[in-house]
């Protein structure tokens, strides 16, 4: 179960997927709440991110409305229509002002946003929020996604417990350049706009954007992070004890739900951290780890358990990083395959490590100081029966 105090949330069906699965949610607070937002880099953008990032900067959210199985993305003019028109109807059921509602949307690209079935349903919906129901809105927002995502964690704050919570979907066209799908981060912890906007900037960085599993950026990809100040705390400034508390509560949380993201990859069956060290900075560490994580044949050979160090040292050399490819280190796991690139693996021990669902793989440039990391899945036959048939 999830809870955030002063929050509420409800998933219901409204038709637009099939055999009466949920596909619409609302998160509402009980107060509006001082609001952050990162939105997807795609030029590509969909309607409804266009209206977040209009309405985000008020600083103020009460209410967030999502539906799944249509993504309302490449709509034009009519879809930015559909997203005031369903907005607009959450306000008035709700009591409040349109400019506090925020929308998301996610599924196939280019169908228009079925607003009659969506309205007519939306005083189930409010009807239905309750505090336990942020399990339901977590529901309503999958789409290919095999399970809800969602994480909470409890952090000491002036000698108050303030509570983080990160509800997340995304199983397909993740390669963030500043988040996942779709993801909510709740607390009711009392937060200015300012310190919001940075922690949750750090935040992404170390958890939604280090995440891989096809290499895609959507159209719609929508982070928000909501602080609704219910725990009754000094407001937490840019610097200082609180502020680190907070950044590494909301971290660690959103890391949880970037991994079960990469887990839950289409059609995966590994989950693996491509870490780099010793590079002269972290985005050269961060590049090679990237384009490791990203090489289809890197991805291929993870599902076929195949140790195949040399596709690994091909991607990095083709990242656009200097280093000495004479002094490579390699590890599986804790085994290690190169030691200045020469190969020192024991194909049984390596094979051990590739066939467990998740491992790391670490390569040592030794040219500086430096490391970074993604997370990154395999590529599977699954992936593209799930892809090639996703709207038939």
């Amino acid at each position: 179960m999830i809870k955030v105090p002063g929050f509420a949330g409800s998933g219901i069906s409204c038709g637009i997927k099939k055999r009466g699965k949920k596909d619409l949610a609302l998160i509402f607070s009980e107060y509006p709440a001082k609001a952050a937002g990162m939105f997807t880099e795609n030029i590509v953008k969909a309607p409804p991110v266009l209206l977040g990032m209009e309405r985000i900067k008020n600083g103020l959210c009460q209410a967030v409305l999502v539906n799944s199985g249509v993504a309302n993305a490449f709509t034009g003019k009519p879809g930015m229509k559909a997203a005031l028109l369903t907005t607009g109807c959450a306000a008035r059921e709700l009591g409040i002002d349109e400019s506090l509602v925020i929308p998301s949307s996610t599924g196939v690209i280019g169908g228009p946003l079925p607003v009659e079935k969506i309205n007519k349903a939306m005083p189930v919906l409010v009807s239905e929020l309750r505090e336990e129901g942020l399990l339901d809105a977590a529901e309503a927002i999958m789409t290919t996604d095999a399970f809800p995502k969602y994480a909470t964690t409890k952090v000491g704050i002036g000698g108050r417990t303030g509570t983080v919570c990160v509800i997340g979907k995304g199983a397909g066209m993740i390669m963030p350049n500043m988040a996942t799908m779709l993801a909510y981060i709740l607390t009711d912890i009392s937060v200015p706009r300012r310190t919001l906007t940075k922690a949750l900037r750090n935040a992404v960085n170390n958890s939604f954007n280090k995440i891989i599993v096809d290499g895609d950026t959507s159209t719609n990809d929508t982070v928000l992070m909501l602080a609704n100040g219910k725990l009754g705390n000094t407001a937490i400034g840019l610097t200082g004890t609180n502020y680190r508390k907070l950044e590494q509560a909301v971290t660690e949380t959103a890391a949880v739900v970037a991994e079960m993201i990469v887990k839950d990859g289409e059609g995966a069956t590994k989950t693996v951290r491509i870490i780099v060290k010793g590079a002269r900075s972290e985005s050269d560490a961060e590049n090679v780890a990237r384009t490791i994580g990203n090489s289809l044949l890197v991805k291929s050979a993870l599902y076929g358990e195949d140790p195949n160090w040399g596709r690994i040292v091909a991607a990095a050399g083709r990242a656009g990083v200097d280093f000495n490819p004479d002094r490579l280190d390699l590890y599986f796991g804790d085994h290690k395959i190169l030691s200045n690139s020469r190969q020192v693996m024991d194909e049984a021990s390596a094979l051990e490590v590739m066939k467990t669902p998740k491992f790391s793989i670490t390569l040592d440039l030794k040219t500086g100081k430096k490391a970074s990391f993604v997370i990154t899945s395999d590529i599977t036959y699954d992936y593209l029966k799930i892809n090639a048939h996703y709207r038939t």
